[in-house]
This record gives structure tokens, C-alpha cells and sequence, in this order.
């Protein structure tokens, strides 16, 4: 019995086939890669984000507490270097840097003035860049009653082909992002970033397939760390109270028999010594971590 082959017909039909499913397949299997990429980072700055909390009940505010702002720090103390660009990336390691403070809570030793990059420093460069190349971004928010707020951002996409807006210092820029649902797979861009942006880098974000827009590549995540007040009643008739925070010796003090009296706002997790006498120093009577509105009473 002859055998019989595929004529050119047949085979051209195959490929027609072939190149019809290969159409359809192919933007749904990008779509699979891309939303496994976006999870895995929202992930790795989950993690980031706890190691970030952590920090804040380290009494080292130089070194190891990233909460440490202008204002909120002993005279010896060095504030955290945030991020101050949302485009140029990390070159150099500094003692206060952000990534170098969190790499330290997680057991790192950063090498100071190198920068955090693959093949000087592979441990501290997973930290401060996401798997596509571009840099993770923390950002301290404006001051404010009640709490502190930071951002930590993330590109899961190709820097070329989405734009960040260049990173301004004030609440405008801070809350636009916060307050925007970066979550949502067919979200358009803030209001605030359509005016900052050109009108290729907004289509860009917008630009995607099947109703989806780009939006959902920045990963954000949102930070929240509370201030509190420590009211001092001080009963006693001859003895002043004198409360240390911030690495602040006696940066509060409550007169003898001067009754209620709170402190300024401080921030949560910072250690609190309280000494008590008839001048500073005294002797130390208590101390604690901050993490909610306290009373002392000294009578």
C-alpha cells in the first residue's frame, strides 16, 4: 500500500492553525508570567516590610532603627537615608542607608561605600533591587499627628517602558500613591501622576490586553507606625520627674507637684527611661518600650 503524504494544503492549513492558537495562547501565558512575577514580589516586600517594623524597637537609631527622622534622634544619632530618586539607582552603601539598616536586622554585614550590587555585595543587592534590576524604594511620609508613614515601592516591570514620576518631597506626591488601589488589574494612573507624566509614559501604564492596564506592576506597600503621648503625674512634693526618649537624656521633664503633664508625641517602639530626683540625673525608676498612650505616676 502507498503512503500517502501531507500536501501543501494541508500543511499550510496546520500552520494557519498552529499560528491562531499560538495568537490566543500566547498573550494569556504572558499574562500567567507577568502575575507570577508581580506575586512573588509582593512577597519579598511583604517580608521587607516586616523586617522594616521590626526595626522600630531598636534602640540603635543610627544602625539598625529606620524610623529614625530628623526630630526624632539623640544629637549623636544619624537619620536613615531614604530613597530621594524613583529612577537612579542605589551606587553607593552608606551606614544609614535604609537597605543597609534592614539588612543588618536580617544578619548582613554591609560593606559601607560599596555599592549594593551583585557582585560586590549579592546578599544586600537582593535587598535593595527586585528581580527585574530596579532598586525597591522606601520613602518616609510628611510629619503628622498621631503617626508616621512610609512607603515601600517596587517595579515589577521593565524600567524603560513604565516611568516613575520624579519623586517629590511633600504629602501631595507621598498620599498620591498611598491613596491610589495598585492592586487593581484594570486601574488607571492617579490623577496626580497624569499631570507629571508625558503622554507616552501614561499610555504605557495604560496600554494592556484585554481590559487590563500596566498599573498592578508597581507593588506597593504601606507602612504605618503610631505615635503616642506619655502623661507624667508628678505628686511628689520635692522630686521632678525626667523622661528620656529618642536617645534623648531628660528630653521631658514634670516639676515637683505639678500634677498631669504630657509629652510631645513619640514615636512607637522607642524606649522611654524614666528617672525621678531632685535634679538630673536622679535615679532611674522605669523603663519600657512605648506601644500605646501611657500614664506614669510618681507620688
Amino acid at each position: 500500500m502507498a503512503k500517502r503524504g501531507f500536501s501543501l494544503l494541508e500543511i499550510v492549513l496546520v500552520l494557519f492553525v498552529i499560528g491562531v492558537l499560538a495568537s490566543v495562547l500566547l498573550p494569556s501565558t504572558r499574562d500567567m508570567v507577568e502575575r507570577s512575577q508581580r506575586e512573588a514580589e509582593a512577597r519579598s516586600l511583604a517580608e521587607l516590610a516586616a523586617t522594616i517594623t521590626q526595626s522600630f524597637d531598636a534602640t540603635d537609631l543610627s544602625l539598625l532603627n529606620i524610623a529614625a527622622l530628623p526630630g526624632t534622634i539623640g544629637e549623636s544619632d544619624t537619620a536613615t537615608a531614604f530613597s530621594t530618586s524613583t529612577t537612579a539607582p542605589y551606587t553607593m552603601t552608606a551606614s544609614n542607608s535604609w537597605f543597609a539598616k534592614a539588612g543588618r536586622l536580617r544578619g548582613l554585614v554591609p560593606v559601607i561605600g560599596a555599592a549594593p550590587i551583585p557582585s560586590v555585595q549579592p546578599e544586600l543587592a537582593r535587598l535593595a533591587f527586585n528581580r527585574n534590576g530596579n532598586p525597591r524604594l522606601l520613602f518616609a511620609g510628611p510629619d503628622e499627628p498621631d503617626r508616621q508613614r512610609f512607603l515601600l515601592l517596587s517595579l515589577a516591570g521593565r524600567s524603560e517602558q513604565l516611568a516613575l514620576p520624579t519623586y517629590e518631597a511633600g504629602g501631595a506626591w507621598f498620599d498620591a500613591i498611598w491613596n491610589h488601589d495598585w492592586e487593581n488589574r484594570s486601574a488607571g494612573l492617579p490623577g496626580y501622576w497624569v499631570s507629571r507624566l508625558t503622554g507616552a509614559q501614561v499610555s504605557a501604564w495604560i496600554q494592556g490586553s484585554g481590559g487590563l492596564t500596566q498599573v498592578s506592576k508597581l507593588c506597593v506597600r504601606r507602612i504605618v507606625l503610631p505615635k503616642f503621648r506619655l502623661t507624667v503625674n508628678n505628686n511628689h512634693p520635692t522630686e521632678q520627674v525626667f523622661v528620656s526618649f529618642n536617645n534623648t537624656p531628660a528630653a521631658f521633664t514634670a516639676a515637683a507637684s505639678s500634677g498631669a503633664s504630657v509629652t510631645p508625641e513619640i514615636l512607637g517602639g522607642r524606649l522611654v527611661i524614666i528617672h525621678r530626683g531632685s535634679a538630673w540625673p536622679g535615679v532611674e525608676a522605669l523603663r519600657f518600650h512605648l506601644r500605646e498612650n501611657a500614664t506614669v505616676t510618681v507620688q
